[in-house]
């Protein structure tokens, strides 16, 4: 196979079309937040109240959040906000809150431990 007939076929039309669009899309695409651990320790304060200083609450009335997977914890924050959640104490916690502020808080909690199950 000659050069130029296999270098078409590396550098076709339709290949660098994808190219240039992922390429763009990786450029434009907003960032998903990235959570810092350590601010969210600073902005859980008012969250301790219920859920516990280290996401593991004290009482069975408030969800255990410590050791869950930040992506759910930051999307259930943002469901609150949106209200797609229904919870009027949730809402008004969420409400100040920036999507920033709510990465940090997933990032802190999903860094913490979790429960412990014995099998």
């Amino acid at each position: 196979m000659r050069f130029d007939r296999l270098s078409s076929l590396f550098l076709s039309p339709r290949l660098v079309r994808g190219l240039v669009v992922a390429a763009m899309a990786a450029v434009l695409a907003p960032a998903q937040a990235a959570g810092d651990p350590m601010r969210g320790k600073q902005k859980s304060e008012v969250c301790a109240a219920c859920h516990g200083a280290d996401g593991n609450s004290p009482t069975p009335a408030f969800p255990r959040i410590g050791g869950q997977h930040p992506d759910y914890l930051l999307q259930a924050l943002l469901d609150y906000k949106a209200g797609k959640r229904k919870n009027p104490i949730m809402a008004a916690q969420v409400e100040p809150l920036s999507k920033q502020d709510m990465a940090d808080l997933a990032a802190w909690y999903g860094a913490q431990q979790g429960l412990y199950v014995k099998r």
